[in-house]
């Protein structure tokens, strides 16, 4: 009933909206569309894309292991784990659930990797049980060498953390890499392996 609520609450602001702008006449170069061209406009920016079908080529389930850097000690840790991408709303947007371990404690993620047509860049959320933040994050997709190259940004009592996110295609699967980024320096945090199943 919630959602239904919600749901006639966005109809309802797109139809203000489009009322509004069709009351005002279109002139060229004053940024104002007729209720037809708003329409065709919101219908183009909510379709998926090409770069949707980048993510859908990444649904399935996973074996993987990690190579996380701890800090304080000389060897990494080194986990195996698994991950299942599914799609959902349509093919717009992929969810990740990730079960592994670090430093011998379990560890469990979640993530939703979407494409934003209007701002023309991959976007994303991850959240796990390491923490209490959310890492947003925002990319682009190299489509000669497959290479996801985002950055990333998340709280901490310290300030705002930064990091850059790599994601290389293999035979099998992809080749995820993190790295947190101070200054003009970048430090590789952990890398994981994924191979498809």
């Amino acid at each position: 009933m919630q959602v239904a609520s919600k749901m006639m609450g966005i109809f309802f602001l797109i139809g203000l909206v489009s009322t509004a702008v069709a009351d005002e006449p279109a002139t060229p170069g004053s940024g104002n569309l007729d209720s037809a061209a708003m329409q065709e406009m919101m219908a183009k920016l909510g379709a998926p894309g090409k770069p949707h079908e980048h993510l859908q080529a990444m649904v399935g389930k996973y074996k993987t292991t990690s190579h996380w850097i701890v800090p304080g000690k000389d060897e990494e840790s080194v986990d195996e784990g698994t991950a299942e991408f599914k799609p959902i709303l349509g093919g717009r947007f992929v969810t990740q659930h990730f079960q592994s371990t670090y430093d011998g404690q379990p560890m469990n993620g979640f993530g939703i990797m979407g494409y934003d047509n209007a701002a023309q860049k991959f976007v994303g959320i991850w959240i796990d049980n390491m923490s209490t933040h959310i890492l947003h994050t925002e990319g682009q997709l190299d489509e000669k060498t497959g290479v996801m190259t985002e950055k990333g940004t998340c709280s901490s009592p310290a300030g705002p953390m930064n990091f850059t996110l790599t994601t290389v295609p293999t035979e099998d699967g992809f080749v995820f890499t993190l790295s947190q980024v101070t200054g003009d320096t970048e430090a590789e945090m952990g890398k994981i392996k994924y191979v498809k199943q």
